[in-house]
């Protein structure tokens, strides 16, 4: 039975089941997301425990390298990526360009489908045999020569790649094929442009992670020898393969939080984004030139020098367009009529951690410097407040912003700036100490540290906790008031894209009659 946008028969557990409706898809993907989320921070608890000494606290090494590789793999793969790609996409994409549907509504479902196969594989990674503790990359040849089973994760990871690729395929067709009379590529949202580069990425990308975990399977399994160096392989050849995809990945996330973020900042300035033709370049060109700086995570690997040194001006260049849209956010704040909403605060604070997480990125850039940071706690700062952090700021940003769109319900507004304030010095205090650590040259992934680094790390605990808080009481705002917040209006910010144009939650429908568009998503100031 398939339960589409227009089948009345399906109710209960099989309207959610079986259906290929965008809206419940998205919700889905949102739920699933969130229960790895908070199994990947239960992780982070525990490790960060095991941090407040030099040595064993609570957990032995093994056990510490099987946490975090699960964190982090859960953090990444089946939270930040999906959270943009599955939620925001499935939920906005039809609504902003005026569509009643995506392309292909049923391949739409299996690529959920798949990606709820992938989570079953990890959880098993984690609770069976031969658990994983080989880190999130997978690196060989530790990952050969470890008892890990490895099936697992390829399995894991080649699930995820197939509900990638379907959704790939499904979002770039519906942008291309399906927008409404008059939506010209001029007038879409910039969440829809960033959502089409992050989807390019996506297909042109992950074939090539594919094929190098494949390799990994065949080298522990059936006896050849791609990445042994005893036999003629090498294991650089995974390194490259990997981040070939693994670094534009980051724009998988970036790019459609960059399009959140814009949204907000014009709703809640009531003005029209600043240089939306200069962010929507910015966007596409991050899109292709992100394939073109993985080197600069081997600096260290042996790599030719002067592929160090086109890589490190690649990356300093990469840092051009992703610079225009702070300051094209800046300037649309500027002498604008400024409503400090949750949405917009998480905003600010996104901006805020982007920033430090980028100008230290351009550091690492930076031959010179990266030899001296490179697998240090240094990287892991820099990380979490480019990615993990700002990224899941900018999620959170989002899920208060459309919350009235989707559920139909107003989220607890004073709870919501709580848990704001507890995010953003939890994540100053937790991950700006560790920045010190790196420079003076304490290695990561370590689960044992000396005690001339117990200051800054009992501070990072600290911090870590406070931030852990703040992500908890947004948890359970989101969960409360989605059944128990007040009932909202069709438009409860006035905003001026077009799902806000619609009911609240919208129709199964989405458009009683398509629009024909006649201008463009930020035009305030106009009836």
């Amino acid at each position: 039975m398939e339960c589409s946008a227009h089948n009345k028969k399906c109710s209960g557990i099989k309207s959610w089941l079986f259906t290929t409706d965008h809206k419940k898809i998205a919700v889905m993907y949102l739920t699933v997301s969130l229960v790895v989320f908070v199994l990947a921070l239960a992780l982070a608890a525990v490790m960060k425990i095991e941090h407040w000494s030099g040595g064993k606290d609570i957990i032995d090494a093994k056990t510490y390298n099987v946490f975090f590789t699960i964190h982090g793999a859960g953090m990444i793969l089946w939270w930040i990526i999906p959270v943009f790609t599955g939620f925001f996409a499935n939920l906005l994409v039809p609504l902003m360009i005026g569509s009643r549907d995506v392309a292909f509504p049923r391949l739409n479902a299996l690529s959920f489908w798949f990606f709820v196969a992938a989570t079953v594989m990890a959880v098993l990674a984690l609770v069976t045999p031969g658990r994983l503790d080989i880190g999130w990359t997978g690196y060989p040849p530790y990952s050969l020569q470890s008892g890990s089973n490895l099936s697992l994760y390829v399995f894991a990871v080649h699930m995820l790649g197939a509900s990638s690729l379907a959704s790939a395929v499904n979002f770039i067709t519906t942008i291309i094929t399906m927008r409404a009379p008059g939506m010209t590529w001029g007038r879409l949202n910039l969440t829809i442009w960033g959502i089409f580069g992050a989807n390019i990425i996506q297909l042109f990308g992950i074939p090539v992670l594919a094929g190098a975990v494949t390799l990994l399977l065949f080298d522990k399994y059936l006896g050849t020898n791609f990445y042994n160096a005893a036999m003629g392989g090498s294991s650089m050849l995974y390194q490259h393969l990997f981040w070939f995809y693994a670094h534009p990945a980051v724009y998988v996330v970036a790019l459609p939080a960059f399009g959140v973020i814009s949204e907000i900042v014009s709703t809640f300035s009531r003005k029209k984004i600043y240089g939306y033709t200069s962010m929507a370049i910015a966007i596409m060109v991050i899109t292709f030139l992100g394939f073109d700086v993985w080197i600069h995570h081997l600096f260290t690997k042996g790599v030719e020098d002067w592929a160090r040194i086109v890589q490190s001006l690649l990356t300093i260049m990469i840092g051009v367009p992703t610079g225009i849209k702070v300051f094209n956010w800046l300037a649309t704040m500027h002498q604008g009529k400024i409503e400090f909403r949750s949405p917009m605060l998480y905003a600010v604070g996104f901006i805020t951690m982007f920033v430090i997480g980028g100008v230290t990125g351009v550091g690492n850039g930076l031959i010179s410097i990266d030899l001296h940071v490179h697998d240090t706690w240094w990287l892991v700062a820099h990380f979490h407040f480019v990615l993990s952090l700002a990224m899941t700021t900018v999620a959170f940003a989002g899920i208060y912003y459309w919350f009235p769109k989707f559920t139909g319900r107003l989220y607890n507004e004073r709870l919501a700036n709580i848990s704001f304030w507890f995010i953003l010095i939890g994540a100053i205090f937790a991950f700006g100490p560790l920045f010190e650590v790196g420079l003076k040259g304490m290695p990561r992934r370590y689960w044992a540290y000396p005690h001339e680094f117990t200051g800054p790390f009992r501070v990072s605990v600290v911090g870590g906790y406070i931030l852990i808080i703040g992500f908890l009481l947004t948890l359970i705002n989101i969960i409360r008031s989605a059944f128990k917040g007040e009932r909202t209006t069709a438009n409860p910010w006035n905003a001026k894209s077009l799902e806000w144009t619609i009911p609240s939650p919208p129709p199964h429908y989405n458009f009683e009659e398509i629009p024909v568009i006649t201008e463009g998503p930020y035009e305030f100031g106009k009836k």
